[in-house]
């Protein structure tokens, strides 16, 4: 048990750490991101609680190797951990429905824990997260877009660039870890016959966009449900606003053909049909996965300053 304690210390360290030198998580899918936006805490103080528990659970777990009463102090360490556990893993399944691989290694390791603690602590632990996970189930949580209030994707915008006298009107839906939508957002830094509202699938840092003005209120969640809801997995994604319907452009090399052709060229594409309510272009190389990191960190800055 004190070998796991003093893994969860060291992991959850290394990852304070990596937040303050990167002010980004380690993880090996995109799960992470999307509960990392969900957060009302910064996820320094987050992953900051979690060092300090697993230091307090391997200096219990040395202690009761001597004194019966901090084995008392370390059940109550290990059955607190499994009832916050418990909340975490079921607001992922039930709420933001996708898992944080980094969650679900500590989850493992407080579980593990309780179940070296004795069988009566075992069954304790396993009741407690069991009673977690139906009462999420049972319960109906607020999704964006549903209720009174209309889905409108302008609330998912964080920025617009715009021009002055703009052809087009397009949404990019990105994320802030793929190295394909670094690339269409490098291109974007040219255009200027188009105007182009950014719609991260999660909160991001400023300097992936730092010469834009972000909106007062936006919510990557509007993004990622009008993903689901289209039934497409992967980014980047282009929006164009048509006053019949919508084009949607998937993948990098077919997004940056259509910006060349209509946002960056002098003139655009003859015959283009202009009478279609919902038209897919579809891709798949030069996409990413928004539940698998494509393994490439956006690097900002990108220039996006308006031309007019």
């Amino acid at each position: 048990m004190t070998v796991l304690a003093g893994i969860g210390a060291i992991t959850t360290l290394v990852q304070v750490v990596y937040l303050l030198i990167n002010d980004s998580v380690i993880c090996v899918n995109q799960g992470c991101s999307v509960v990392e936006s969900l957060l009302r805490i910064p996820p320094l103080w987050f992953n900051g609680a979690g060092a300090f528990f697993f230091l307090s659970l391997l200096l219990a777990a040395i202690v009761a190797r001597f004194s019966p009463g901090a084995q008392v102090f370390l059940r109550l360490l290990l059955f607190s951990g499994m009832a916050a556990e418990g909340v975490l893993v079921s607001y992922q399944a039930f709420v933001a429905q996708t898992f944080c691989s980094y969650c679900l290694f500590i989850c493992f390791l407080i579980i593990v824990m309780n179940m070296l603690a004795g069988w009566r602590q075992a069954c304790l632990a396993v009741l407690m997260f069991a009673t977690e996970l139906i009462i999420f189930s049972l319960l109906q949580f607020h999704n964006p877009g549903a209720g009174k209030k209309s889905f409108n994707i302008d609330h998912g915008t964080y920025a617009i660039k715009r021009c002055a006298s703009p052809q087009r009107q397009l949404y990019l839906l990105f994320s802030s870890n793929c190295p394909h939508c670094r690339r269409v957002l490098d291109l974007l830094s040219t255009c200027t016959r188009c105007e182009v509202r950014f719609n991260p699938v999660q909160q991001i840092d400023k300097q992936v966009l730092p010469d834009l003005v972000p909106m007062d209120s936006w919510n990557p969640d509007i993004n990622t449900l009008a993903l689901k809801i289209l039934g497409i997995e992967t980014i980047p994604v282009l929006i164009e606003k048509r006053a019949n319907g919508m084009r949607f452009i998937r993948g990098e090399s077919d997004i940056m053909t259509y910006l060349k052709q209509n946002c960056l060229d002098p003139l655009p594409v003859a015959g283009e049909s202009k009478d279609d309510f919902f038209l897919f272009d579809f891709a798949g190389e030069d996409e990413c996965r928004m539940d698998v990191d494509c393994g490439e960190q956006m690097e900002p800055p990108v220039n996006l300053s308006d031309n007019r």
